[in-house]
């Protein structure tokens, strides 16, 4: 369960750093496809966990929200590379990661 938890850990902090490289870069497909391969390891360490620990409410909200925050970063970076304006989704983004990461600490 720890090694699961350090993973986890580890690759939320590499989402948001292949993220900011994928909306900057947006001409760069390299990045968006390491993140995309960062979402799934995310799920799948998320996922194992709440298997080990039998789906109690707030990991499993912090779950949905996490789902919630991918599909934003997607949008994000779709009307980025459409050249539309992204500031709202930006902004949703940085306020669900807030969140997530305090679920994550126990603080929320």
């Amino acid at each position: 369960m720890h090694a699961l938890l350090q993973i986890h850990g580890l690759v939320w902090g590499l989402v948001v750093i292949f993220f900011i490289l994928s909306y900057v870069l947006p001409n760069q497909k390299i990045w968006s496809m390491i993140l995309r391969l960062t979402y799934l390891v995310m799920i799948v360490t998320g996922i194992a966990m709440l298997f080990l620990i039998h789906f109690p409410l707030m990991p499993t909200i912090k779950g949905v929200l996490s789902f919630a925050l991918i599909g934003l970063m997607e949008a994000a970076m779709g009307k980025r590379k459409r050249g539309e304006s992204s500031a709202v989704l930006l902004i949703l983004i940085a306020a669900l990661l807030i969140v997530i990461v305090l679920m994550g600490y126990r603080v929320i």
